[in-house]
């Protein structure tokens, strides 16, 4: 199993998201009923991935595919750790909140041989 941890900063959202939604911009989240500036799901399954091309590599961008479910909100200030337990060509995906000890992100992976 390898893992990942990524602080979600305002600033890594804002940088992320496209401007005027409520993943940029604060005012929007709190009149949507949010509490703050919410990453969006493939911000927050991005370490993820990145352990799934350093265990893949160039194979994984070329025949892979990945299936993911988004479970939890993860807010501004937030912290994540991701896993990826892999098993030959399949591996399973998680995304934890450790801020907020739940869970965001669920799935897995797989490559296939050409």
């Amino acid at each position: 199993m390898t893992a990942r941890r990524l602080e979600i900063t305002a600033d890594l959202i804002r940088r992320y998201s496209r401007r005027g939604n409520f993943h940029s911009d604060a005012e929007t989240a709190r009149a949507l009923g949010l509490p703050g500036l919410v990453a969006q799901g493939a911000h927050v399954a991005g370490p993820a991935y990145g352990l799934l091309l350093d265990t893949w590599g160039d194979a994984f961008l070329e025949q892979g595919e990945l299936d993911l479910r988004f479970v939890g909100i993860v807010l501004a200030g937030d912290t994540v750790d991701a896993t990826v337990e892999v098993d030959g060509d399949e591996a399973v995906v998680t995304v934890e909140n450790t801020t907020h000890g739940r869970t965001a992100v669920v799935g897995r992976a797989w490559r296939r041989s050409r």
